[in-house]
């Protein structure tokens, strides 16, 4: 008997949680899902409106998609979030978390505590409160997870101790995570972009970096140039993916050889 022409899906039964992809990484990782043939629940802070059209895309693509307003500071809401998307999708098969506050790019000696206080709480804690929430079911369905952190975290650059400390802190965890989960059949990894063309940024680029600082961006790099959200998201999906089946406990830089 011949077998069938029916192409086998590139995740396990279930749904993609992105957790932060109303943002511009996470707009562009959600689309690839839905390109990819999955279905995807899109969490957001304050950007509603952005989280809802990009729901409406994917469903257009012929995806279920959801958007929900998630404050990662509140683990009963989380739990009870995570529940609700399990009566409706049935499992996980990926958490992807790219989440990052605003921030300014200030020496570590102008940090107040509370801009310090705001990307912990932000980052590390809340990305322990999903994992924390998610994990059960991630057992359950043999899922990964995938954090977007940042190359700063591999090589530091000045100014940049705001995002590549906490994101150190989410990097840990998710080491941890591939170490301990692994006998469940959950791997867990890292992509850490450098500078790129989206999301803070872009808003960077826009209004506080000069051009003789971009020239600088891209000269630091391998490659002289700076990156794109779906050249990112390509490598997310690639470790969200069965084809990415022995990989864990890896960090990818998607920094155009900034590391190097």
């Amino acid at each position: 008997m011949k077998s069938g022409n029916k192409k086998e899906s590139l995740f396990n039964s279930g749904v993609a949680l992105v957790v932060g992809g109303s943002g511009g990484l996470g707009r562009a990782i959600c689309q690839k899902f839905g390109e990819l043939g999955s279905d995807v629940v899109i969490t957001y802070n304050g950007n509603k409106e952005a989280a809802i059209s990009l729901s409406n895309e994917l469903e257009k693509l012929g995806r279920l998609s959801t958007a929900l307003q998630m404050s990662l500071d509140d683990p009963k809401t989380i739990n009870q979030i995570v529940g609700e998307i399990i009566d409706k999708y049935g499992s996980i098969h990926s958490l992807v978390y790219t989440v990052g506050p605003d921030i300014g790019q200030p020496y570590v000696n102008d940090v107040s505590y509370e801009e310090w206080l705001k990307v912990m709480s932000v980052e590390p804690i809340g990305f322990f409160n999903i994992v924390k929430a998610t994990l059960p079911y991630l057992r359950i369905s043999r899922g990964s997870i995938v954090s977007v952190t940042s190359a700063a975290t591999m090589r530091y650059a000045p100014r940049d101790i705001l995002s590549a400390g906490p994101k150190a802190s989410v990097n840990m965890l998710t080491t941890a995570i591939a170490r301990e989960e692994g006998r469940y059949g959950i791997r867990a990894n890292i992509v850490a972009p450098g500078f790129i063309s989206a999301g803070l940024g872009q808003q960077l680029l826009e209004n506080v970096i000069s051009e003789k600082e971009k020239i600088a961006i891209e000269k630091a790099s391998a490659l002289k140039r700076i990156g794109t959200a779906e050249e990112v998201a390509e490598v997310v999906l690639f470790l969200a993916s069965k084809k990415a089946s022995l990989v864990t406990g890896q960090i990818i830089a998607t920094d155009a050889g900034y590391t190097a």
